[in-house]
Parts: structure tokens; sequence; C-alpha cells
């Protein structure tokens, strides 16, 4: 007598069905984050001028923020060194806003007027924003 032919099992069944769910999830959790990513609004600046005073160690940046929200500035790095911004500094730059933000870097070492310095604004949602700073032999006074 011939054999019947035989269909599929239930474990081939559940081990299909668990298959399929998972790519389904996976897919589905792609489409969420990068729906998520996409929607979320980053804050930006655009820093206008920068200059370090070699003579007290200052530095001096004017940054516009151009929205779409308000930014927060955490600190700045110039030379690879982190510099301390000014206690009378304003650190929160609203939308369409352009101020002056001071700083001190004392570990800087010697710097010859006229070269330039690469640094960046490090944000408080962890954004950096990129420049080049001027060195101006002269103290920027207060």
């Amino acid at each position: 007598m011939p054999a019947k032919p035989k269909g599929m099992t239930s474990i081939e069944i559940a081990i299909i069905v668990a298959i399929v769910l998972v790519i389904a999830v996976a897919v589905g959790w792609y489409l969420y984050t990068t729906f998520v990513a996409s929607a979320a609004t980053h804050g930006r600046l655009s820093i206008s001028s920068a200059e370090f005073f070699s003579g007290d160690k200052r530095l001096r940046l004017y940054i516009t923020n151009p929205g779409p929200q308000t930014v927060e500035i955490k600190y700045a790095v110039l030379n690879g060194t982190t510099c301390t911004l000014d206690a009378n500094t304003q650190t929160q730059i609203g939308v369409g806003a352009t101020v002056e933000v001071k700083a001190t870097c004392n570990n800087i070492g010697t710097a010859r007027s006229g070269i330039m310095l690469s640094g960046y604004i490090v944000t408080t949602d962890g954004s950096s924003f990129p420049f080049t700073a001027v060195v101006r032999g002269a103290s920027l006074g207060s």
C-alpha cells in the first residue's frame, strides 16, 4: 500500500508563524524608529564670529539660533581644550536671537596672533557645532 502524502505538522506551522512574526516585529520597529527620528526637531546654531584673545586666554563667539527651537550651550572646546563659560554668559539662545558668548580657555598654551584655532560648541542635547577662531594678541577685557 502506497504511503499517504503527509501534510505539515503543527510544529512546522508554529515555526513558520514564529519566523513571520519576528520579521513583522522587526520591520514595524524599523518603521517606527525611522518615523520618530525624522519627526524630532534638533536645534541649529550659526557661529558668525570666533576670536581667541591670547593675552588673557579668553574666547568670544557670536552665535545665532536660526531655529526651530531654543538651544542651550553646555560648553565650548578650543584646540582640544574645554573652556569655562563666563558666569554672566547667556547660555540659552532663543529662536532668531544672536548672543555673545565668552569663555576662558586656560590650558591653550602659547598661541601666536593671526593663527587659527579650531573648536566647537556643545549643546545640552549633545549636538556640536564647529567654528574656527582667529587668535588676537590683545586682551578681551570684560
